[in-house]
């Protein structure tokens, strides 16, 4: 008998995208980390920990995401997404205040909202919805 729950294909792909985009960014902020944010310069040791501390949380964030996607655990990949959506509803505002996107600040709350929380909100309910049937 196979009581394994199918995970919807989508959230695979958003959230397989979000790992990788993570691991991605996390590993540019040690490497290059003006990639990362236009124009940062680490000319202080308290931006180079800034940066390498944002680092680590999103190649946490990666590792996270991607292990409970791939134990196709509805609890788990929930989890991971609220994560994800605690840390996108923090650093919307910050991304916003700062300019460092050079786009106004209406811009960056709409990106964060249509491509991060929504998302990823539906992805909650959807994963709660898998766990209850279950």
């Amino acid at each position: 008998m196979n009581d394994q729950i199918k995970i919807p294909l989508w959230i695979n792909i958003f959230g397989g995208f979000l790992a990788i985009f993570g691991l991605g960014m996390g590993i540019m902020g040690y490497l290059q980390p003006d990639i990362v944010i236009s124009g940062f310069t680490g000319d202080t040791n308290a931006h180079n920990m800034a940066m390498w501390m944002t680092s680590g949380r999103n190649i946490a964030m990666a590792v996270v995401l991607g292990t409970a996607l791939l134990s196709k655990k509805p609890e788990l990949i929930g989890l991971a997404f609220i994560m994800r959506l605690v840390t996108e509803v923090t650093d919307m505002p910050a991304t916003a205040i700062s300019g460092v996107m050079g786009v106004p600040a209406m811009a960056v709350y709409a990106a964060y909202l249509l491509l991060f929380i929504t998302p990823e909100v539906i992805a909650i309910m959807k994963m709660r919805s898998l766990s209850k049937s279950n």
